[in-house]
């Protein structure tokens, strides 16, 4: 349980930190581009914390850390309405 409620307050924080402007910039009219390499960023940024952390402790965390913050952070921003921002 602890593993998924640090999982989730890192995405919270990855979502709301992490900007997605100059993937947006970036891709200019290939927003599916801009969107994906954002939420990979995204996922990442959370996921280290938490592999840190549960590695050596829970088995493969460090193997399915990223894909599991993909499947809460998708989770959350469809079903929960917790949203991305675009900086200007």
């Amino acid at each position: 349980m602890d593993y998924m409620d640090d999982l989730e307050t890192e995405i919270r924080n990855a979502l709301t930190t992490v900007d997605g402007t100059p993937y947006f910039v970036k891709y200019g009219n290939n927003t599916w581009a801009a969107v994906k390499t954002y939420l990979d960023e995204v996922v990442a940024v959370a996921a280290r914390p938490v592999v840190q952390k549960y590695t050596g402790v829970l088995a493969a965390a460090d193997v399915f850390t990223e894909s599991n913050a993909f499947m809460l952070m998708e989770s959350m921003r469809l079903d929960g309405g917790f949203g991305m921002t675009v900086h200007d």
